[in-house]
C-alpha cells in the first residue's frame, strides 16, 4: 500500500517536472517495485540512492586521528561500533537539536548513547546515509567511551541493522573484537 502510493508520488513528480526523493528504508521496496512496473526513472533514481553508497564509502579504515581532525575543522563525524559516520550536513535537521551531538558524541564512541536517547529502532535505518566507513582496528583502543559500553543486546541487533557495512579482513575484525 504505502510503496503503492510512493510509486505514485514519484510518477506525479516525474509529470510535474520536480525532483522525487524517499527515505532510504524504502529503496528496496522501491527497487522492487519499480523493476515489477518497468519504471526506468524509478529504477535510476533508485540506483542513484544505492550508488550514492557505494562512492561514499572508504574503503581503507579510517583513523582516529583523522576522525579527530576533520572533527577540529569543523565536520561532523561520529563512531558507532566501529563504524565512522558523518552527520555533518544533517546535524541541523536532528530531532534532538543540534547541540546534542556536538556535546555528547564527538571525538568518543558513540554506541551507548545511541542506544540511550534511539529508543525506535527506526532510527537504524538511517545510518546508512551517514555511514562512510570503518575505524581501523589498531584505533578502537584509542577511542573514549564515556558513557561506558552499550548493552550487548543492543550492539547484536544495531549489527543486524547493519549488515551493509564493510567486512573487516578476519585479522583486524579479531583485533577489533579484542579491544572492546
Amino acid at each position: 500500500c504505502c510503496t503503492f502510493d510512493r510509486v505514485l508520488l514519484y510518477l506525479e513528480a516525474t509529470a510535474r517536472g520536480q525532483a522525487f526523493d524517499f527515505d532510504p528504508e524504502y529503496l528496496e521496496d522501491m527497487t522492487k517495485a519499480a523493476e515489477e512496473l518497468k519504471l526506468g526513472g524509478l529504477i535510476d533514481l533508485c540506483n542513484q540512492k544505492r550508488g550514492a553508497f557505494d562512492s561514499r564509502v572508504r574503503k581503507e579504515p579510517i583513523t582516529f586521528d583523522e576522525i579527530v581532525q576533520r572533527n577540529a575543522s569543523g565536520e561532523m563525524l561520529l563512531t558507532m561500533d566501529g563504524m565512522v559516520l558523518d552527520v555533518t550536513r544533517w546535524l541541523e535537521e536532528h530531532p534532538g537539536g543540534s547541540v546534542i551531538i556536538p556535546e555528547q558524541a564527538l571525538n568518543m564512541d558513540s554506541t551507548v548513547f545511541f542506544e540511550i536517547y534511539h529508543a525506535s529502532r527506526q532510527s537504524f535505518l538511517y545510518l546508512k546515509e551517514f555511514y562512510v566507513g570503518e575505524l581501523r582496528a589498531e584505533d578502537f583502543s584509542k577511542v573514549p567511551r564515556p558513557g561506558g559500553d552499550a548493552s550487548p543486546a543492543f550492539v547484536d541487533t544495531l549489527r543486524t541493522f547493519t549488515s551493509w557495512r564493510l567486512k573487516l579482513d578476519d585479522a583486524a575484525e579479531q583485533k577489533a573484537m579484542k579491544s572492546f
